[in-house]
């Protein structure tokens, strides 16, 4: 993990731990349709008492968007579900410009448009799974039902559908402040642990999954006291519950499986001072892959039969120069991949059909201090024809991050981040999807929450 990760991750913790969850709906009346203007997205807080959550069912019709447009919870929630009133009303854009107090300017004239319906994506199938105040859950999307998998005891988070769609592993502290991968059905039956018990320096730690399901690599905070600030990687064997590490303790970031769950890929290195590794699983074989001269990476994804990431050749603020490059699966002949670059950090994530590159990058719109620009591009599987999918929300209130592909190539679904005023009081996030073969289309509503993962199978 790096240091600039590390900060963020710290970061992010006190935010959801200040963070409150939004106010019903007053006099039972039905709250207006998601959209962004009325800021429809998730609250995520220090997690209440376990309630139960009803299944959500499907939209209403589209009502008129009211002139003030408050924050309020969707249709189907209630007031025993969404929890206590924030410390302030989400209130308007036009108030959101007025009381900006950051070092930049914010897109006063970009008015943010109304999100669309799910049930207007017209999917005949599908499903997500996403992250909302410390629990799992997942939505039907050919029905429009949501279904709450756990039910928390500490902090459920990053789950993760596995290959076959019938399973999903995710992360659980329920047993402490430690954590373990947990593995369930997709209903949510059946929660059992497939790991021992380990931790993070800072925050929350990582772990991938193979395809299959068979395999699990995790990163953990070192135990030896030589091997303080450093993690290991962990393989575990889910059938025999065997634990091995893998290679030396390093400073270590995100780890993928390749799609054949016969190799591991991860970024190792302290900041400014990056590069990719990979493990071979059969023989444990841990090789550093070359770097052309970057110092900066993203986790590797499979495009073909090459590796896909971004690189930068440094992590100074001045300098940086994210792009796309692919290298051969044993680190021969990296290349650049098309000319899209940012001034910042970049994560992409491939199609499975590998027809396009969704690419979520980050960039600082002024000096130290000054706003972060997230967003999400498209490119196509050459890195060319850059489509920007986000650009229509006005910065900095938006942010857009997470983003994870549908089965059929086509849909994309993200986390849109909204954060109205100094401190994000609130700060509410929703899992949207967008189809990506239309140029013009405004994200479609599904759930408040994020981390979302769509299960490769329609």
């Amino acid at each position: 993990m790096t240091m600039h990760e590390r900060t963020q991750r710290t970061a992010i913790a006190w935010l959801l731990l200040a963070a409150c969850t939004p106010r019903p709906a007053s006099d039972g009346e039905p709250s207006p349709p998601p959209s962004a203007s009325s800021a429809a997205a998730s609250v995520q807080c220090a997690d209440p008492a376990p309630t139960a959550s009803p299944a959500l069912a499907t939209s209403p019709a589209p009502s008129a968007e009211p002139p003030t447009a408050p924050y309020q919870p969707p249709p189907e929630a209630t007031a025993e579900s969404t929890g206590p009133a924030p410390r302030r009303p989400i209130g308007t854009f036009d108030d959101w410009v007025k009381e900006y107090s950051g070092l930049g300017e914010p897109e006063a004239e970009k008015r943010p448009p109304r999100l669309r319906r799910a049930k207007e994506l017209a999917l005949a199938s599908g499903r997500i799974a996403f992250m909302r105040s410390g629990d799992v859950f997942a939505m039907d999307l050919a029905t429009g039902v949501e279904a709450q998998l756990t039910r928390k005891t500490q902090r459920n988070i990053a789950p993760t559908f596995l290959g076959d769609g019938r399973r999903i592993a995710f992360l659980s502290n329920r047993d402490g402040m430690a954590w373990r991968v947990f593995l369930m059905n997709a209903d949510g039956t059946e929660q059992r642990p497939i790991t021992g018990k380990f931790s993070a320096w800072y925050g929350e730690p990582s772990f991938a999954i193979s395809p299959d399901g068979a395999r699990v690599a995790y990163v953990a905070r070192a135990r030896a006291p030589s091997d303080e600030g450093l993690e290991e990687l962990h393989l575990v064997e889910v059938a025999s519950g065997d634990d091995q590490r893998v290679g030396q303790p390093a400073t270590l970031g995100e780890c993928t499986f390749s799609p054949g769950g016969d190799a591991i890929h991860c970024v190792a290195g302290e900041f400014d001072a990056e590069h990719l590794l990979s493990v071979d699983i059969a023989t444990r074989r841990v090789r550093r892959l070359p770097d052309a001269g970057n110092h900066m990476f993203s986790a590797a994804r499979s495009l073909g039969d090459r590796l896909l990431f971004s690189a930068s050749p440094t992590g100074a603020f001045c300098c940086q120069r994210s792009q796309l490059f692919t290298t051969a699966l044993d680190g021969t002949g990296i290349k650049g991949l098309g000319a899209f670059w940012v001034a910042g950090s970049m994560r992409p994530e491939v199609s499975p059909k590998g027809s396009q590159i969704a690419v979520a990058w980050s960039v600082r719109e002024g000096g130290f201090g000054a706003d972060y620009r997230n967003e999400i591009s498209l490119l196509d599987a050459n890195g060319g024809a850059e489509r920007p999918l986000t650009s229509a929300f006005p910065r900095p209130f938006y942010s857009a991050y997470e983003p994870s592909w549908a089965p059929d190539d086509r849909h994309l679904a993200f986390t849109l981040s909204l954060c109205p005023y100094l401190g994000c009081e609130p700060r509410i996030r929703s899992v949207v999807v967008v189809d990506t073969r239309d140029a013009g289309a405004v994200p479609a509503f599904i759930a408040y929450g994020g981390n979302a993962s769509w299960s490769p199978v329609p």
